[in-house]
């Protein structure tokens, strides 16, 4: 089955890009052996860009720690043991310097994280 659905799957690959995934087929992506999803990938990467194509991004952590929120699995919580240490919000200067090196270094997109639900307004600049 699991070979079936994959075949499915390539046969369709050059129709676009699929939002509409089966859990049986994201399970069946999940059995391969890493190499073989590597190749696959690289397969699908081809049919839509050159070979060496890749777009470069860069995130950047705009507060990092000392969030209020306890999601479990997340090190930047207060309750999260992970020796982070909690930081004020970047300075907005810094942030557009940050932006103008990634673009200056070839990135397409600049992202910023922030280790918190909702900033307060104290926060803010």
């Amino acid at each position: 089955m699991q070979d079936t659905l994959l075949r499915q799957r390539e046969e369709t690959a050059s129709a676009g890009v699929r939002t509409d995934w089966t859990r049986e087929e994201i399970a069946a992506l999940f059995d391969l052996p890493f190499t073989e999803l590597l190749f696959r990938a690289a397969q699908v990467h081809r049919t839509h860009h050159r070979a060496g194509e890749v777009q470069l991004c860069t995130l950047l952590s705009i507060k990092t720690g000392g969030c209020p929120e306890d999601c479990g699995y997340c090190s930047q919580s207060v309750k999260a043991d992970s020796g982070i240490e909690a930081t004020k919000l970047m300075e907005v200067q810094k942030v557009l310097q940050s932006a103008a090196q990634a673009k200056d270094n070839g990135s397409k997109r600049f992202c910023m994280g922030a280790a918190w639900r909702n900033p307060k307004e104290r926060d803010m600049p």
